[in-house]
């Protein structure tokens, strides 16, 4: 039969509401609950032939964060600068860090390191996909498995490894390689835990599907996998793919970081008197007072020393940890007066550097330690403030990064991650400072070295 196109417009909306009020009410009485929820995948957990537990892949996580205190708050501060806005939940992050931290060397993709707490409701967004260089996060939507929800409220209750239980597992997980499925491109996962082993047997893989949103409503049920956003699905695999870790968890303890604890009262004692100190510069001693709190407190991590230190300091693993803080502020004393000839104000354009993400303006190196604006962008802990700044003359004293205690406060901290990250003061790449760049034609390691052992305690 003929429709006119009066009637097929009509038709054609009929068919929409018909649709729409069928999804609603799907949507209402899902789990009983008044909030939306939206309908789960339609395909069920394949069974396979598989035992509670296998063989582990590679390695697992027993024992592997069961540390004393001491040695977790030590290594953990070489992560201070992950998750600045503090959206991960603590308990969490902090076993993954110490996790990915004594295995690192078994992750081929050390870029990324992600957290999926099924300890908050799917309503939230709880999978956190964690760059380790920068230490942003992007949160976003994740699916759990029906056999982990069985009223669909939102909320993970039930974990399993076997096949068909079309539930979510908890521990570690490595990211492996990509496939073209049901779902279009997905990862597939390699269980590290007794609690997961079976992933790869039960298919459990990250990939998009239309059950997911990135809203504040109860997300559908996959079979156990944690699906994402159709939306997400690639830029999730794009930086996970290739040896990444996952970590799953129920962690209800919230993102609040504890308060440490205030630190112990040492005796003070006399320090050696740093090379840019003089009579005629009465503020170079306070700017030499804090190098060695901030070297004792703020980035104590400085203190284990470095792989090339004897080089700069050859008594040095000898040290008591006032005599290694010395050494250390001579070091950047040293480096100071290549930089910058001891003047707070100085200013020099970096010419191959382009245009300084945050003032919108060529990048200028500033400041005693020679720092830039830019550096606020992967260094929580520099504390420049363009916005108060801007409105000031370039070498205005005023200015926060000509500021010496806050232009020390970020220089020693960047050092302390070069450290943790490599091991060495001088290194040919990652360097921050051309003085110190082993192949730099601005180097001057000779005569900073030179600086350094000339302490009696050195030689």
């Amino acid at each position: 039969m003929n429709q006119t196109p009066s009637e097929i417009t009509l038709f054609s909306r009929f068919r929409t509401i018909l649709v729409t009020a069928t999804f609603l009410t799907l949507a209402a009485c899902a789990g009983n609950t008044d909030e939306i929820s939206l309908p789960d995948d339609t395909s069920e957990e394949a069974v396979v032939d598989t035992p509670d537990t296998t063989e582990p892949i590679g390695f697992v996580d027993s024992g592997s964060t069961d540390l004393a205190s001491s040695d977790a708050d030590e290594i953990l501060k070489n992560y201070d600068y992950v998750d600045p806005t503090r959206i991960v939940p603590y308990q969490a992050l902090t076993e993954v860090l110490l996790y990915f931290h004594q295995n690192k060397v078994k992750f081929a993709n050390t870029q990324y390191v992600s957290v999926i707490n099924f300890g908050q409701s799917s309503k939230e967004k709880r999978f956190y996909i964690i760059n380790m260089k920068t230490g942003s996060v992007w949160a976003l939507h994740t699916a759990h498995g029906k056999g982990s929800d069985s009223n669909h409220d939102g909320f993970a209750e039930k974990f399993s490894n076997v096949s068909g239980s079309n539930a979510s597992s908890l521990g570690f997980y490595k990211a492996a390689e990509t496939y073209y499925g049901s779902h279009g491109l997905s990862l597939r996962l390699d269980g590290l835990s007794s609690t997961n082993s079976n992933a790869r047997a039960r298919a459990i893989v990250i990939h998009g599907a239309d059950y997911v949103q990135e809203s504040n409503v109860i997300q559908g049920r996959s079979w156990g996998c944690p699906a994402v956003t159709q939306s997400n699905r690639d830029a999730v695999i794009k930086y996970l793919k290739g040896g990444s870790l996952i970590y799953a968890v129920v962690d209800k303890g919230g993102n609040e970081r504890p308060t440490p604890a205030p630190p112990v009262p040492t005796t003070p004692q006399e320090m050696t008197m740093l090379s840019w100190e003089a009579s005629s510069k009465p503020e170079r001693k306070q700017w030499s007072q804090y190098l060695m709190k901030l070297v004792q407190e703020d980035w104590s991590s400085l203190l284990k020393g470095a792989d090339d230190m004897d080089q700069f300091c050859p008594r040095y693993a000898s040290l008591s940890t006032q005599e290694r803080a010395n050494v250390w502020s001579q070091l950047f004393v040293a480096m100071a007066k290549y930089e910058s000839s001891y003047n707070p104000l100085s200013r020099m354009q970096e010419t191959t550097m382009g245009t300084d993400p945050v003032t919108k303006k060529p990048v200028y190196s500033e400041g005693l330690l020679q720092l830039s604006y830019q550096d606020i962008t992967g260094w929580s802990f520099c504390k420049f403030d363009w916005s108060k700044d801007k409105n000031l003359s370039p070498t205005d004293p005023r200015k926060t990064i000509l500021d010496p205690y806050i232009n020390l406060h970020c220089g020693v901290g960047i050092m302390a991650k070069q450290v943790a990250r490599t091991g060495k003061i001088m290194v040919g790449s990652g360097a921050y400072w051309a003085v110190i760049k082993t192949n730099s034609k601005y180097q001057q390691i000779n005569k900073i070295i030179s600086m350094v052992k000339s302490m009696e305690m050195c030689k």
